[in-house]
């Protein structure tokens, strides 16, 4: 078993949004098939349209949005879950101007 407490010093920006890759954090020798991150988009902002080689699955966590794949927009919000194919453009733009958008972000071959 292992436990972290999330603290913002441990986010980064990414595809112009604060990423916290919660595997890196794990003890040395657990390395699982794929990837995961807690995002969280500042209101009004996006983040930065872009595709890979990876499956990737988002849930979101709190907060509404505009969710867009391949020119395809749907309006998400809290427990939506959105999943993206290889190499599909997607992106999603935060709708509220004074809270944070935040998803899940899971990703694997």
């Amino acid at each position: 078993m292992y436990t972290k407490q999330a603290d913002h010093s441990l986010m980064r920006t990414e595809y112009g949004v604060l990423v916290w890759r919660l595997l890196e954090h794990l003890p040395d020798g657990l390395s699982p098939e794929f990837g995961a991150s807690v995002v969280e988009v500042a209101p009004g902002d996006a983040v930065d349209p872009h595709a890979h080689h990876e499956h990737e699955l988002w849930l979101l966590i709190s907060g509404h949005g505009e969710f867009e794949a391949d020119g395809q927009v749907r309006q998400v919000s809290e427990m939506t879950l959105c999943y993206m194919r290889p190499h599909q453009k997607h992106t999603i733009r935060n709708a509220s101007q004074d809270s944070t958008l935040k998803f899940l972000s899971i990703w694997w071959d």
